[in-house]
């Protein structure tokens, strides 16, 4: 079925989606099971030619990994997911199309695998993304399309479409957006469903050895549908924003700032001015060692009450490869959130941690011992009774054939 339908989506296909990541340096048999973005096998580009064509089978371990140990499910057989990806190349690489369509494919052992339609491979478990993007000149631009279903791993019950463009001038670019993007895919009258349409406006300019510049407006109206026939909620945003980058060979950081004008149609259209400032870095002293520090403050002045509420968040993040077999990985997060009035005062505390060794490599066998916990913490100062404290931990052997 997917090789029928991918031969017919095969000619409206986008060279680039989200962000590619560099996989592990665990065995390849275990990288998949410590990031959500590792795939097993990647896209190659196609090389440069009048028309060029690859088809690729994709696969992603899915971490099955519960917030408490209490939510252990009875079988620890890790879910996948499986399915094609096709890539293709026109008119010396003028045109580039690409189309995947992918599908968890869960096992159930026991009394499960026998319950009528519990098959893995249905509506719900699918993803499909496609999209086309042409070069003339100095100006790139395409269109882009991706649909997941509610119980697919990734962006699941979500969908978006979106036109964008690129234009570049020397060491300027001017780069443009229009789309639309909507949960419950399915339509559930059962389920809340939010829509959004934006349009976005960006201009950058970089400089070798230079930092890069950049001022982007986005427009973004939102409605909200409650299930049940319940009455939508709309809400329009504006938000200018302003960033300074650079990338060194050992660190990385970006500054940003931005400014956002809120319309709330369910206070009969009061508006609310938020401003946001946000410092993100990422630091390689070693090639086995980065570590990722994240700083936001965001202020917003609420019309309709008078109140201010001030938002910090601080994160950190550690990724240490120590060898091939050897992966250790934490992160800590904080967040506070307060209003003037003094209605609302929460804060939240969390880490998590893991510690994966790939025990033994052979022909024919593999065994990972891996250990992860986690703890989360949110305190309210105005109903202290509501405190909330999340601690977990899992020690997972695994043992299996090749």
């Amino acid at each position: 079925m997917y090789l029928i339908f991918l031969c017919v989506l095969f000619g409206f296909t986008a060279p680039v989606w989200a962000g590619e990541q560099q996989s592990t340096p665990l065995s390849p048999r275990w990288a998949s099971w410590f990031s959500s973005l590792d795939w097993q096998s990647s896209p190659k580009p196609a090389r440069r030619g009048g028309y060029q064509a690859t088809l690729t089978p994709t696969s992603y371990t899915i971490p099955s990994t519960p917030a408490s140990v209490r939510d252990l499910p009875r079988d620890l057989t890790p879910s996948r997911t499986e399915g094609l990806l096709a890539t293709t190349t026109w008119l010396n690489g003028i045109v580039s199309t690409e189309t995947e369509l992918s599908s968890n494919s869960q096992r159930f052992d026991g009394l499960d695998g026998r319950i009528p339609g519990r098959a893995a491979d249905d509506a719900a478990s699918r993803m499909m993304r496609l999209g086309l993007s042409a070069t003339t000149g100095s100006l790139r631009y395409g269109v882009r399309y991706r649909s997941a279903g509610q119980d697919f791993y990734d962006g699941s019950n979500q969908a978006y479409k979106e036109f964008w463009s690129e234009w570049r001038q020397g060491r300027a670019t001017l780069s443009s957006a229009v789309g639309e993007q909507w949960t419950n895919v399915a339509a559930d009258p059962l389920r809340p469903r939010t829509e959004q349409q934006y349009r976005r406006l960006g201009l950058s300019w970089q400089k070798a050895a230079w930092p890069l510049l950049s001022v982007t407006y986005q427009q973004k109206t939102t409605t909200m549908q409650q299930p049940a026939g319940g009455t939508p909620q709309n809400q329009d945003d504006q938000t200018l924003e302003a960033a300074l980058g650079y990338t060194a060979p050992l660190w990385s950081a970006r500054l940003a700032s931005s400014y956002s004008l809120l319309n709330d149609a369910v206070h009969s259209g009061a508006e609310s001015r938020a401003t946001t400032q946000t410092a993100t870095a990422a630091f390689r002293p070693f090639t086995t060692l980065t570590i990722a520090p994240t700083v936001e403050y965001r202020a917003e002045h609420q019309e309709w009450t008078g109140a201010r509420i001030d938002a910090p968040s601080l994160s950190l993040a550690m990724n240490y490869r120590q060898s091939q077999r050897l992966l250790i990985s934490a992160t800590g997060n904080y967040s506070g959130m307060r209003s003037s009035d003094r209605l609302i005062d929460l804060e939240t505390v969390g880490g998590t941690g893991l510690l994966a060794w790939d025990l033994q490599q052979s022909p024919d066998w593999a065994t990972l011992l891996a250990f992860e916990a986690g703890f989360n913490r949110q305190i309210n100062h105005v109903a202290p009774a509501a405190q909330a404290d999340n601690v977990s931990g899992i020690l997972r052997l695994v043992v299996t054939p090749f």
